[in-house]
């Protein structure tokens, strides 16, 4: 199995369903955009996927070995650190395309700069680094782009579509011109 397939999956929340009957099937050549309004289930199709969360009913088949990485809608970097720090703090170590990556993304004159100086936008670039540069199968990515202007959110772009190039893509977005930029089916819960 070369993807990830979702069938008749549901999960509810004191018995307000927040993914009802969700059957989908996640390859390598089809990015899938989630579409919906806001609170109407995507952070928590995507927290299935990622086993954050378990399914009231129905199944979700991963591949074995499966490896996820994702951008949450939450930034998750430590402050104190540099762009380097939280790479290696989450990496292990800073891998080798990381100052190709950091200048493709227009941060690498901010990478010796604590995070807590970083502007909203910087810390989503900086997320979203860090997960393009961990080994995967597959990318989730939780409203990756906001915070972020046209210029930051097209190099974004471009390293997304690089990076996940033969993976498994799957994100959530308010904006059609997301799935467009990605060339990713759009789902709408």
């Amino acid at each position: 199995m070369t993807g990830v397939t979702l069938t008749h999956v549901w999960k509810s929340y004191q018995g307000a369903p927040a993914v009802a009957d969700v059957t989908l099937t996640l390859t390598p050549e089809r990015p899938v955009c989630l579409m919906a309004p806001s609170g109407t289930g995507k952070t928590t199709l995507l927290r299935l996927l990622l086993g954050l969360e378990r399914p009231d009913r129905g199944e979700i088949r991963i591949p074995p070995g499966w490896r996820w990485s994702a951008v949450f809608q939450e930034d998750r970097l430590l402050d104190h650190l540099d762009a380097w720090g939280n790479l290696r703090f989450v990496l292990g170590t800073v891998p080798d395309g990381a100052p190709a990556l950091l200048e493709a993304l227009g941060l690498s004159e901010a990478a010796d700069r604590k995070a807590a100086a970083y502007s909203g936008g910087m810390r989503r670039r900086l997320a979203l680094a860090r997960a393009l540069l961990a080994p995967f199968d597959g990318l989730v990515l939780d409203e990756p782009f906001t915070g972020l202007d046209g210029g930051a959110r097209e190099r974004c772009l471009a390293c997304i579509r690089r990076a996940a190039a033969g993976r498994v893509l799957v994100l959530s977005s308010h904006d059609p011109a997301d799935a467009a930029g990605l060339s990713a089916d759009i789902l709408r819960l």
